[in-house]
């Protein structure tokens, strides 16, 4: 954990590090292919600006993550451009009307921050709401107010289908989901070859079961009785590896070497979620009971048609339920709340500088194309793309870098067929510098969409990148004093949040961690570790901002480890009592219970949380230990 500390005071090379993650070289061939057609379609009927909002539509797709289950990628893809295309309708109404445009952009701003709580699809839609409603407030349209949507939605579809055909989903094999219950095993069998020394390899386990619970839960319309038989045998295997998860959790805690062959066998059983094989005659595991009871409970699993395993980690609610909840997180988070606002004031300066054009006149800034104001302060404002602070930032290095080879470009080459490649060439890249980082991102968007526009515009291609280099900066020092400056405390609130909750779950889980049904306290524990994954991510967000928010942040990682450690506990304290330990007196879980409690309302209230009545360690039994590093937990809160 110190080397994390350390790592967050130099927040600049963090943020400026790029990702190590595989290159998508088939997404920058199927970005390419389409951008290239596209432009050539436009070219060849001579309808540029129709080309230019096709064009706009695959841009919102290619910058859609293309990782998780087929039917997350299409739904995600398939809602960004149905709200932009309704973006760009109420854009297209509110063009040129003032102050009327500018309330307009506000309440549009104002509902995409809101809704950008739900989640990752429900963001990305926000984020193409508020992108193709600036567009059509920036430009006017090509004839009917139905031909700009329909134009966008014809490049969107069309990339789509590109997708999919890419994804070949109706190849009977395995997929994404098979690949990501694998993965919680493959990450198990990391654990035991890193045991007694875990590491980051516990992390990474945890991460991998959130991400194989999504992949096989989440975005799902129909309920359980109408599953395949496929996604039936995957969520049987997925709850299968819950008892070999906890034995894990022992073998961590007895700090002894895991027994010979454990790993091998967990691996074996990994390699037939993989490739789908239900038969693939994996060995027993002969080794240490303790052991071999869970693998076979997972090895039995593989071969059975249609297995009736316990819901362990928990089924989705619901259609209307989910729907009902996500309604009700938009409207009445406090979180939701702040950046709806912040995004809304920071749209509102910049629509009102584009709609009244005379103040950027007399400061000496160049408006050929004043959209990209509004448009770099929605992108830079985006919540889940990381630090508000360093996007801004990288945002305007990344422009300034790109700007200057692309008038080169603009210039050297004439407008004509020659932009075919040149499309073709700019849009692939922005799958290939998304996938490093968020400047990277910026590098490859840029000349793409100073490319497109300058197709449409009659100015001058200097004129045009001079415009676009001049709208990010203002748009970047708008989102660094009104998104940033004026909400000093938004990302320590936000981290504040996120511990409560995580105290919270501690405390439901401690609840029923010796007296409640198995499936009551795997469930409770899975929501724990989510909850804790979620302040993982959002302190390494924090570790790229600059002091003191990162200096900060950083104090909250020893609160981390000890709350990991405390839940790895209670977990081999509740597994021992399974296997024939006396369970501890109920006044012991219950006093650990509410001090859970005080320190999350502690931490909610920003103030030093009461001392703890905890009884001595002769009358906790199997929680002594917890007893003990509750009160190391105490020390360590930064309040």
């Amino acid at each position: 954990m110190g080397a994390t500390r350390a790592a967050a005071g130099n927040w600049l090379s963090r943020a400026l590090a790029p990702s190590r993650e595989p290159l998508p070289w088939l997404g920058a061939a199927r970005a390419a292919v389409a951008f290239g057609t596209v432009t050539a379609v436009a070219l060849a009927l001579d309808e540029p600006r129709a080309g230019l909002l096709a064009a706009a539509g695959m841009v919102l797709a290619t910058m859609r993550p293309d990782i998780g289950p087929y039917r997350s990628r299409a739904l995600g893809l398939a809602a960004s451009q149905l709200a932009g295309a309704a973006g760009l309708v109420v854009g297209q109404f509110a063009h040129g009307h003032g102050w009327g445009t500018v309330t307009a952009t506000t309440a549009v701003a104002l509902l995409s921050g809101l809704v950008s709580s739900i989640g990752t699809i429900a963001s990305g839609a926000s984020l193409a709401l508020l992108f193709m409603n600036v567009i059509g407030t920036g430009l006017p349209g090509p004839g009917e107010w139905w031909l700009p949507p329909l134009f966008q939605l014809a490049g969107g579809a069309f990339y789509i289908v590109l997708a999919v055909l890419s994804w070949r989903p109706w190849r009977h094999r395995p997929g994404p989901e098979h690949r990501a219950v694998a993965d919680v095993y493959g990450r198990a069998a990391d654990l035991v070859d890193a045991a007694p020394h875990p590491g980051g390899a516990r992390t990474a386990l945890s991460m991998a079961v959130d991400t194989a619970q999504d992949a096989l839960m989440c975005h799902r319309v129909r309920d359980k009785k109408h599953w395949g038989e496929e996604t039936r045998w995957l969520v049987a295997m997925l709850n299968a590896a819950t008892p070999l998860l906890e034995a894990l959790t022992l073998l961590i805690r007895s700090a002894r070497p895991a027994p010979p062959g454990l790993a091998e066998a967990v691996r074996r059983i990994a390699d037939a979620v993989r490739s789908g094989n239900r038969d693939a005659g994996t060995a027993p595991f002969r080794g240490d009971p303790a052991f071999a009871r869970p693998v076979e409970f997972a090895r039995l699993r593989l071969s059975e048609a249609h297995p009736e395993d316990p819901d362990w980690l928990g089924l989705p609610r619901p259609l209307p339920a989910r729907a009902y909840r996500a309604a009700r997180m938009a409207l009445t988070s406090a979180a939701a709340w702040r950046y709806g606002l912040r995004l809304a004031l920071c749209m509102a300066i910049a629509s009102a500088f584009v709609e009244f054009p005379g103040v950027l006149h007399d400061l000496w800034i160049p408006t050929v194309h004043s959209l990209w104001l509004p448009l770099t302060v929605a992108v830079v404002l985006k919540p889940d793309f990381g630090s508000v602070f360093v996007r801004s930032l990288l945002r305007a290095v990344g422009t300034v870098a790109a700007a200057v080879p692309t008038l080169l470009v603009l210039v050297a080459v004439p407008r004509g067929w020659a932009a075919v490649p040149l499309a073709a060439l700019f849009g692939g890249l922005i799958p290939v510098l998304k996938a490093r980082s968020y400047a990277m991102r910026t590098v490859a968007v840029t000349p793409l969409m100073l490319f497109l526009f300058d197709m449409t515009s009659p100015q001058p291609s200097d004129e045009l990148v001079l415009a676009r280099l001049s709208d990010t900066l203002l748009g970047c020092l708008i989102v660094m004093v009104f998104g940033y400056a004026l909400w000093p405390w938004s990302r320590r609130v936000r981290i504040g949040e996120r511990f409560t909750a995580g105290f919270g779950a501690l405390a439901d889980y401690l609840d029923e961690a010796f007296t409640g049904p198995r499936n009551v306290r795997a469930r409770d524990r899975r929501a724990l570790h989510r909850s804790l994954d979620a302040v993982r991510a959002d302190l390494r967000e924090v570790q790229s901002e600059p002091p003191p928010a990162g200096r900060a942040g950083a104090a909250w990682w020893p609160v981390l480890g000890a709350l990991d450690a405390l839940v790895d506990t209670v977990t081999a304290a509740s597994v021992k009592v399974r296997g024939g330990a006396e369970p501890p007196p109920r006044r012991a879980a219950r006093a650990i219970s509410a001090d859970l409690r005080e320190m999350a309302a502690a931490v909610r209230d920003g103030r030093p949380p009461r001392t703890p009545r905890l009884p001595g360690p002769s009358g906790e039994g199997v929680l002594g230990e917890a007893a003990v590093q509750i009160r190391r937990l105490h020390r360590t809160l930064p309040l």
